[in-house]
């Protein structure tokens, strides 16, 4: 399969699970709330160019340069690029006054550059050649820190599981739109076992299901726990990506990954405990939400 049709044939399946989860959730809210329930919210009028703004770059821009850039390096490396989402929007926040940060928050952020200079130059070695590949996933990433910042006031103001659904719901019909072409030259019955699995499986769990448990997961173990757990999706991919395809990680790859994976926890972790950042717990819990949820998606 070419990379945009395994992208969105997966995507496709995330965005069914999720709307199945969202009306089993919507039923038993039903039943349990005297009343009319509403599905999904109705969006005021100026809201909708936002929507249509946030949908687009984060759910059919963001995903697509991600599975391309994907297709020019290697799973493990990819995760690492993920990885600064916390250091770029931390950075973005501060140079527009939309958060502070301490002095454990400087140091996460300066971390991460070397963990990024580090990757960067590792990736324009001759016999690496991923640089390509590298700065369309930077694109990519690009993309969805501004999807957060961007996203922010729907999600205040809708919730933010409705309107994750209603942006995957437009992002998405415009994604497969595009791949249309790719995917009419998809011989689907030929397609093996474990491709299938990888799009069901990983579209339904890690895009659709895993948005509903990483909410949940929020309101049950908090935000600093589950930070951490996704700070072990770069350490997870290298691991697996070693053992199942035999990828193995450059030295330069794994020094980066520490420090990159350092810095995060430093931003997202330490300075929060510290009580700098200026949002509430409410908000931070909001872009932690987005974060993962888009960063998943890639």
């Amino acid at each position: 399969m070419s990379p945009i049709s395994f992208s969105v044939s997966r995507f496709a399946m995330g965005g069914i699970a999720m709307f199945l989860v969202m009306y089993l959730q919507y039923r038993t809210e039903c039943n349990n709330t005297p009343g009319k329930v509403a599905f999904l919210p109705k969006i005021k009028r100026d809201h909708w160019p936002r929507l249509l703004f946030v949908s687009v770059i984060g759910a059919t821009l963001a995903p697509w340069l991600g599975i391309e850039g994907l297709g020019l390096t290697h799973g493990a490396r990819a995760s690492l690029w993920l990885a600064l989402g916390p250091a770029i929007s931390t950075g973005i926040g501060y140079l527009f006054r939309t958060e502070k940060m301490g002095n454990f928050g400087y140091i996460g952020v300066l971390l991460a550059v070397i963990g990024t200079v580090i990757l960067a130059w590792d990736g324009l070695r001759p016999e690496q050649g991923y640089w390509l590949g590298d700065l369309i996933l930077i694109i990519a990433l690009a993309l969805t820190v501004i999807e957060l910042h961007a996203i922010k006031p729907l999600a205040r103001e809708y919730g933010s599981v409705s309107i994750v659904a209603l942006r995957t719901a437009i992002g998405g019909s415009l994604y497969i739109l595009i791949a249309t072409p790719d995917l009419i030259e998809v011989t689907w019955m030929s397609l093996g076992l474990w491709t299938w699995i990888a799009i069901l499986a990983g579209g339904a769990i890690g895009v659709g299901v895993g948005q509903w448990v990483k909410v949940r997961a929020l309101k049950i173990l908090g935000p600093t726990q589950v930070v951490l757990y996704g700070n072990m999706v770069p350490i997870a991919a290298l691991v697996i990506a070693w053992l199942s395809i035999g990828e193995n990680p450059s030295l330069m790859e794994i020094i980066s990954a520490i420090f990159i994976i350092t810095g995060a926890i430093f931003i997202q972790v330490i300075d929060n405990e510290a009580g700098t950042t200026s949002t509430t717990p409410t908000q931070k819990e909001e872009d932690l939400t987005f974060f993962t949820e888009t960063k998943q998606e890639n």
